[in-house]
């Protein structure tokens, strides 16, 4: 099935090549070939890119006739790909994309000065747009990412945590990114300040509904097209939102319960088909999919002041079918 993506990569499939190209040019180092070695693992690693092809396309939406774009959308990439490396340390992660974390092969000291690395470049080039309207947007968006971090590893295995918390979290985990891809790409071609205020909030709202059918995913997902283990989240104590709605809505007896899952030092696949059970009966799962329709529905409204086009309508079908990933 063609995809919004695919679609946008073929429209765009100019400003993509040069984008790839200003990417890897970047990885290298004179002084030493393992940061190469271990960007070009994360970023090489069959990921969709969907960050930095926001940014080429929201500049494409206003008609951006300069090259600057490309690397606004490197940067974005590497602004991911340093947090992804950050979060693998911190998470203990062992598996991402189908493959082997960095960390798991260099060891996590060099995992987090790579990823120091990569957020080095990326100011980089943001300098290389000459806009210090776009260095905000993305220093802010860096700074909001850290905190998000941060919050998140403050609530971590506090199962009573409230859903207004864990949303702060998903800010700064990912819908900073996708906000400031689709602000700064509107930015770059000096687009009204509505209209750059509609982006951001477009990307803000898909980046919100991402993170919870990934959430979802980790209990339902197929792990061949994850890339990672199903119950990942769990395994690794990880709070979400599936979880936060079923603790909060079990009895005395089910709140014992879930605790002693997740304080289990190992725990097993057979506590994750409890969990799951639970989960069901709860209707959880379901609440987590009805929260990320709100924020898709939310993503969409904001691009009614947008004139309608062809990229309009490929925005509009890349929000739905983040959406649809669970289907």
């Amino acid at each position: 099935m063609t995809t919004s993506i695919s679609k946008l990569s073929d429209l765009l499939s100019e400003k993509v090549r040069v984008t790839n190209q200003v990417i890897e040019e970047n990885l290298s180092s004179k002084e030493t070939t393992i940061i190469g070695d271990i960007a070009s693992h994360l970023i090489n690693s069959g990921g969709k890119r969907i960050r930095p092809l926001l940014t080429l396309t929201v500049a494409k939406l206003f008609d951006y006739q300069g090259d600057k774009d490309t690397l606004l959308a490197a940067a974005i990439e590497y602004i991911h790909s340093a947090t992804l490396l950050h979060d693998d340390v911190v998470d203990r992660s062992e598996k991402r994309r189908g493959l082997k974390t960095a960390n798991i092969i260099w060891t996590n000291k060099y995992s987090v000065l790579v990823g120091d690395y990569l957020f080095s470049r990326a100011f980089q080039l943001m300098v290389r747009t000459e806009s210090l309207r776009i260095m905000k947007t993305l220093s802010d968006a860096s700074a909001i990412i850290s905190q998000g971090e941060i919050l998140q590893l403050a609530i971590e295995k506090k199962l009573d945590v409230s859903k207004e918390d864990y949303l702060k979290v998903i800010k700064g985990k990912t819908s900073a990114l996708f906000s400031a891809a689709c602000q700064a790409g509107a930015e770059i071609t000096n687009a009204r300040d509505s209209h750059v205020d509609a982006l951001q909030e477009y990307g803000e709202c898909i980046g919100t509904s991402f993170q919870l059918i990934d959430d979802l995913l980790d209990y339902l997902g197929n792990e061949n097209k994850m890339g990672k283990n199903k119950g990942n989240d769990f395994f690794e104590k990880k709070i979400t939102l599936p979880i936060i709605h079923a603790y909060e809505r079990s009895s005395k007896a089910e709140k014992k319960f879930i605790k002693e899952l997740f304080q289990k030092p190992l725990p097993n696949h057979s506590d994750l088909t409890d969990l799951l059970e639970i989960l069901e009966s709860s209707k959880s799962l379901l609440y987590t999919k009805n929260q990320a329709l709100i924020w898709t529905e939310r993503s969409i409204n904001a691009l009614q002041i947008i004139e309608n086009s062809e990229i309009k309508t490929l925005i509009v079908e890349l929000a739905e079918e983040i959406l649809d990933r669970v289907s």
